[in-house]
C-alpha cells in the first residue's frame, strides 16, 4: 500500500527516527522518498502536515543523512513549499562572517528542484471519501441538447496495483436521480454512459490504455444529429481514440 492514510503518522514517524540508530533512520527516510515519488496523494498529506519544516528543523542535528534528507526536501519543495518554510529554507544558506553554515551549500540544490515541477500547479484531488467531487446547482437547461463536450485533465492514483481492477472511479456523475450521463473506470478501460431512466441506457468502451499516476487530457464530444443516428467521440491528449453511434440524448432537468 503506497497511499499514507493518516496524516499525524507522519509526525509520530519524524519523532520517532530521532531514537533510531543511524543505519535505521537512512533505511526509512530511504523508503519514504520512493513512497513520497510514488503518489501525488502522499506529497499532498506530507505538504499538509508541514513536513519540510520538519525536515529543516532537524538538520542541524544531522550528518550522516544528509543527502537523503536533502533529496526529499527536493521531492518536497518541487510539488509545494509554503512562504514560511521558503523563509526558514533561505535562513539556512545565511552565512556568518564569510562562513557558509553546516550544510548550506547541499540545500541549495533544493532551490534547483524547485522549479522542476511535474504536472499542473492546481488541481482537485478526490481522495475517495465521501462528499469528495465537485457538485454543481441545478441547471435549468443541460446538457445542451444539440451536442455538447466534457473536457478535462485527469490522473488516477489508485491505493495500489493490486486492486486497480476493483476500483471504479468516476469522472463525472449523474443527476441526484442518477440519470444522465457519466463516465468510469473499469482498470485501464473509461465506460462512457447515457441513462435515460433507471436502468435504460447505453454505454461506449473508450480502449486506451490508462495507466495510473500519469496526467492524460480527455474530451468527451456528444454530436447530434437529426437525420441519423447520433455520435460519440473521445480524444484523449487530442488523438481521437474512439467514436461511434451513441443515442445519448437524455430529456432532463434535474
Amino acid at each position: 500500500n503506497f497511499i499514507i492514510q493518516e496524516a499525524e503518522s507522519i509526525g509520530c514517524m519524524v519523532e520517532l527516527l530521532s531514537h533510531c540508530e543511524v543505519t535505521c533512520q537512512a533505511e526509512i527516510w530511504s523508503m519514504f522518498t520512493a513512497i513520497l515519488r510514488k503518489s501525488v496523494r502522499n506529497l499532498q498529506t506530507s505538504t499538509e502536515v508541514g513536513l519540510i519544516q520538519q525536515v529543516l528543523l532537524k538538520m542541524s542535528t544531522v550528518d550522516d543523512m544528509i543527502a537523503l534528507l536533502v533529496d526529499m526536501l527536493g521531492v518536497l519543495a518541487s510539488y509545494s513549499i509554503t512562504v514560511k518554510e521558503l523563509k526558514l529554507l533561505f535562513s539556512m544558506l545565511k552565512g556568518d562572517n564569510g562562513i557558509w553554515p553546516r550544510h548550506a551549500i547541499k540545500l541549495l540544490s533544493v532551490l534547483n528542484q524547485m522549479p522542476q515541477r511535474h504536472g499542473p500547479d492546481t488541481f482537485f484531488n478526490f481522495p475517495g471519501r465521501s462528499a469528495a467531487a465537485i457538485a454543481l446547482p441545478p441547471i435549468a437547461k443541460w446538457p445542451y441538447q444539440n451536442g455538447f463536450t466534457i473536457n478535462t485533465w485527469f490522473r488516477q492514483d489508485p491505493l495500489n496495483n493490486i486492486n486497480v481492477d476493483k476500483d471504479k472511479p468516476y469522472l463525472y456523475f449523474r443527476t441526484s436521480k442518477g440519470i444522465g450521463y457519466s463516465a468510469h473506470f473499469v482498470g485501464n478501460c473509461l465506460i462512457v454512459t447515457s441513462l435515460k431512466s433507471k436502468g435504460k441506457g447505453f454505454q461506449h468502451c473508450v480502449k486506451y490504455d490508462f495507466q495510473p499516476r500519469k496526467w492524460y487530457m480527455i474530451s468527451i464530444v456528444h454530436i447530434y444529429n437529426r437525420w441519423r443516428n447520433s455520435e460519440i467521440r473521445c480524444y484523449v491528449n487530442g488523438q481521437l481514440v474512439s467514436y461511434g453511434d451513441m443515442a445519448w440524448h437524455v430529456n432532463t432537468n434535474d
